[in-house]
């Protein structure tokens, strides 16, 4: 039972105990009535009926006034139980909402889900055909290179070399000169000259075989030949004699330099 529904109680059993109140008085009036004189029975009966009266209108006004508490209770229940259902509208709406707002998403999870897999697909896709097409690409240069070196003239021969013979297709000409104004000639003697020749350009991988010539002015019987040593993949020295240390001092002036050919393996 609600505080409001025994507030009504109390104030409904007041209400009758003061109308059962009402009642002892009548029978009291009419007993003292019966009991006087006559006389004095006027008397009392005018004095109890006003009193009476004033009990009736007080009965009458607290009628009225717990008429009234009793429509404010029943209109506070009302109230509190519209409240009640307002209260309960409101927590399902918001249950719903809540539901669907989880509904969302969860299909919000579900499609960014689906959009990094196709992400990851499509890149693996892209992957799988660079590599496919970097494989082929490298393929197909092979293939290019090899053919490239089937291509290759074998008309450079190589019949004997130190360290044995390889690939013919490898074999090399390569040839140059020192130049005229740019021989570093050094004295080893009162008429000797050397010079060391850098060949690393040819790129050997074994040591080749090199014939080396003079070129210049004045020469002839002037000189007694070139001579070659200390031979590698990158360089070698040659050696001159000449006639006269005249000659040898004015190597540079005579424009003295040595033209060679090298013959080797580059792989």
């Amino acid at each position: 039972m609600t505080m409001w529904m025994r507030l009504t109680l109390v104030l409904v059993i007041a209400v009758m105990c003061q109308v059962s109140n009402g009642e002892d008085q009548d029978e009291e009036l009419e007993l003292l009535n019966r009991a006087k004189p006559p006389k004095e029975n006027y008397v009392v009966s005018r004095e109890l009926k006003d009193m009476l009266v004033v009990s009736m209108q007080n009965i009458v006004s607290n009628n009225d006034l717990v008429s009234q508490l009793t429509q404010k209770v029943v209109q506070n229940m009302l109230s509190v139980g519209e409240s009640k259902k307002e209260m309960e509208n409101l927590n399902r709406s918001h249950l719903e909402e809540v539901a669907k707002l989880r509904e969302q998403i969860e299909g919000m999870e579900a499609e960014l889900r689906g959009q990094i897999e196709g992400v990851d697909t499509e890149l693996k896709s892209q992957i799988e055909g660079v590599d496919t097409k970097v494989t082929s690409q490298i393929g197909a240069n092979i293939e290019e290179i090899r053919g490239e070196l089937s291509q290759i003239s074998t008309e450079v021969t190589i019949i004997s070399a130190e360290g044995g013979l390889r690939d013919q297709r490898c074999a090399k000409v390569c040839a140059g000169t020192t130049g005229r104004r740019s021989t570093s000639w050094v004295n080893f003697s009162s008429t000797g000259l050397s010079v060391t020749v850098d060949i690393s350009g040819c790129g050997f991988v074994t040591l080749p075989t090199i014939t080396t010539s003079l070129e210049g002015y004045i020469f002839g019987k002037t000189t007694a030949g070139t001579e070659i040593y200390s031979v590698n993949t990158s360089s070698f020295q040659t050696y001159i004699e000449a006639k006269y240390a005249s000659y040898r001092s004015n190597a540079s002036n005579y424009s003295w330099n040595i033209e060679w050919i090298a013959v080797g393996y580059t792989c």
